[in-house]
């Protein structure tokens, strides 16, 4: 507990400077002579409580436009740096790097992020519910910021450079201090450390663990500030399913971004293409209910948190997915426009409307809204109320086809984030339901580095839909009668673990049993079925890690289940599925790395067999390689005696020319789909934020490998700051 109290204790002062800092990494300018040094940083792992034995300075300073960030990272273990890749937003955990962290407004919640690898490689963030959490971290945001890195000659050391324009930052300039704190990273010595010292079992973002900032200088209050970006695509679609010649692909619009403030932001979007989107990491599907795909949509980004955080994992009434072409039936986005960013310290807003077209035939449109707003409380807790509306239109009519859900959410984080928890109560509303439905939660954790404890609930009724929602456990999907239904639940949930660390052991770190209990009930909280896991895991302080797992199952189908690739369903009825579970992971950390798992277990009628693997290969920063196998074996079933094989088979091949120019394959091989699927993409940024994309994608039947489609596109953007 004294950790957190001492990291209020942390300051920092950044001093004024009349004229701009020149980056070169080397913090040779004058100007650092005046800058104030940091205190040592503190040990987050493989201990915690002690002082870093890599030795990291830090100085700050600022004009009018900039704030610069100076750091000296010693560097006395022999051998190359441990770096992945010079891919921007590179995986922080795994790689050498410098960051900073900024809480502007001090409310606790929300932040940014900011880290350089010792190859000035970039990485930026957005930081959401405390940042305690590895989910509470979104790279997908980029922001237009500066560094340079410089190597020490005696490669003791390596030094950085940062400039951040205070123009994509979000503060109130009249705020007399920041809350801030910097992370390093020196993986050759296995160590992570931060200036404001963390717990561990936390992420280095944790907002309660951070030090002060304070200003040499009131901030200059920033005008009006926008940004175009437009772009132009072309290309060609080939089908081989028909004779037709290949299409011609043509589209081009624009992007806009307007500060009308230090923290409020107008993001408007005009016909956007999103060609250049990584394609999804494909899966053997033998689920139940629908599997969650993340969004990588740039223009659903940015701020997504105060849009994407509304409900829970399990119950989300915005799920951007659903809206143009990521969504099930895939149209075009006519048009789409974002205000959000903070009113002041206390308020926070979130407005979004998207446009998109018609299905291909019909006059028929929908339009889709969201609108939030956020009232930050005590200790990193806030209050939202939100809105979603899906309204379908006729000939830019608007007709009685609607579907709305709106509703109040309050998070809490107390204790320096050791308590955490939510509770929400939604009502939906629609054309095809004569009253409300609602849908409610209440959860509460609490966490130690030693041990965390967690009891939840969740209740959803039968009409809960947004027109945009994901609440997969609603659904169930009858493709006997090719129909899906909705079955209200009710979920009870317990989980919890305990770390018993080896603080002495050279090799060991900690020994972790854990268990969860997930309770269903109907509506009328009869009991539905269960689930129960038991979990046993060693991990090692390379960051290798073993784990053994036991499930047992009740579940209940109501009605009957058909998995892709089988030829018969399972009936309605209660089943008893049980299974055993066994897993390596080496870390990422050296050059090859390896992931393993194998798993038995009796499911439904039969049994299921299951074997996992990803092997990566670091040959340098530069080339990458990766390839994962799945092999799931079904059998045993009644009425169907062979054993039905899926297999996925998977390589990422990645080439980093520079840090501006890079290229990617992926080959996904995948039985239970029928396809072969072939994505190379080369991307280069040729001046900030500007890139050129050229994306070719194939796809092939997997038995007899016919080609079925292909498609080739370019992409060319160009950042135009007014």
């Amino acid at each position: 507990m004294w950790l957190s109290g001492y990291a209020q204790d942390q300051y920092l002062h950044a001093h004024f400077v009349p004229q701009a800092i020149h980056l070169d990494g080397k913090l040779l300018e004058p100007q650092w002579n005046t800058a104030d040094n940091t205190t040592p940083f503190w040990m987050t792992f493989p201990q915690d409580s002690i002082q870093a034995q890599s030795h990291t300075e830090v100085k700050i300073l600022h004009d009018e436009y900039f704030l610069y960030i100076g750091a000296t990272c010693t560097d006395q273990a022999p051998g190359d740096f441990v770096v992945q890749s010079l891919k921007r937003d590179f995986d922080f955990a795994v790689n050498d790097a410098f960051a900073i962290y900024l809480d502007a407004f001090k409310d606790g919640n929300n932040g940014l992020g900011f880290a350089v690898s010792p190859y000035g490689v970039q990485w930026d963030a957005i930081i959401s519910d405390g940042g305690h959490k590895e989910k509470s971290i979104n790279t997908n945001w980029d922001g237009m910021w500066y560094a340079e890195v410089s190597h020490d000659p005696s490669r003791k050391s390596w030094s950085v450079e940062i400039a951040i324009p205070f123009n994509i930052l979000r503060y109130d300039h009249e705020q007399k201090d920041w809350k801030i704190n910097f992370a390093r990273n020196d993986l050759k010595r296995n160590e992570v450390s931060t200036w404001g010292p963390v717990a561990r079992g936390f992420e280095t973002t944790t907002l309660s663990s951070m030090g002060i900032l304070t200003w040499g200088k009131s901030l200059k209050k920033p005008g009006l500030s926008t940004i175009i970006n437009p772009y132009v695509a072309v290309g060609a679609v080939k089908s081989t399913n028909d004779n037709e010649p290949a299409t011609a692909l043509f589209n081009t619009g624009v992007d806009a971004k307007i500060a009308l403030n230090s923290s409020l932001n107008l993001d408007l979007t005009l016909k956007p293409d999103f060609s250049q989107v990584e394609v999804d990491r494909q899966v053997i599907d033998l689920q139940r209910f629908e599997l969650f795909f993340p969004e990588k949509r740039p223009f659903f980004l940015e701020n997504s948190d105060v849009f994407e955080k509304l409900g829970n994992s399990r119950i989300r009434p915005f799920f951007s997915r659903r809206i143009g072409s990521a969504g099930e039936d895939p149209v075009n986005i006519l048009y789409g426009a974002r205000l959000s960013g903070n009113i002041d310290d206390k308020w926070r807003i979130g407005l979004m409307n998207v446009q998109t077209e018609s299905p291909q035939g019909t006059t028929t449109h929908k339009n889709y809204s969201v609108a939030t707003v956020q009232r930050n409380l005590f200790e990193g807790s806030s209050i939202t109320g939100f809105m979603t509306n899906r309204q379908g239109f006729n000939k830019w009519r608007a007709g009685s086809d609607y579907q709305r859900v709106g509703g109040l959410e309050f998070d809490y984080r107390l204790l320096s984030s050791r308590l955490t928890g939510k509770a929400f109560l939604h009502f939906a509303f629609s054309d095809v339901m004569t009253k409300a439905t609602k849908a409610f939660t209440i959860k509460t954790r609490y966490k130690e580095k030693n041990y965390s404890i967690f009891l939840g609930m969740d209740s959803v009724e039968e009409g809960y839909f947004s027109g945009m929602d994901y609440v997969p456990r609603l659904y169930h999907r009858d493709k006997v009668r090719d129909t899906t239904i909705q079955i209200g639940y009710v979920d009870i949930r317990n989980s919890g673990y305990y770390r018993f660390f080896f603080n002495q052991h050279e090799k060991l770190d900690f020994l972790s049993p854990s268990y969860q209990l997930d309770l269903f009930f109907d509506q009328a909280y009869q009991f539905l079925e269960y689930r129960f896991e038991l979990g046993l895991t060693l991990q090692f302080k390379n960051s290798a890690n073993i784990n053994l797992q036991y499930s047992n199952a009740a579940p209940l189908l109501q009605v009957p289940l058909l998995l892709e690739g089988l030829q018969l369903p399972f009936d309605v009825g209660a089943y008893h599925n049980q299974g055993y579970f066994l897993s390596y992971d080496s870390g990422q950390r050296k050059r090859f790395s390896t992931y393993m798992s194998i798993g038995y277990r009796y499911e439904y009628t039969g049994h299921h067999f299951d074997f996992t693997s990803d092997f990566a290969y670091r040959l340098n920063r530069h080339f990458n390689v990766g390839l994962n196998f799945s092999k799931q074996d079904l059998g045993g079933f009644e009425n169907q005696e062979e054993i039905i094989h899926f297999i996925l088979l998977g390589s990422k091949v990645e080439y980093s020319f520079n840090k501006n120019i890079s290229f990617t394959t992926f080959l996904q091989y995948n039985t239970q789909k029928e396809n072969f699927n072939v994505n190379a993409r080369l991307n280069w940024r040729y001046q900030p934020l500007s890139d050129f994309h050229l994306v070719y994608t194939e796809n092939y039947l997997t038995g007899t490998l016919a080609p079925k489609n292909r498609a080739l596109v370019m992409k060319l953007n160009y950042w135009i700051p007014l």
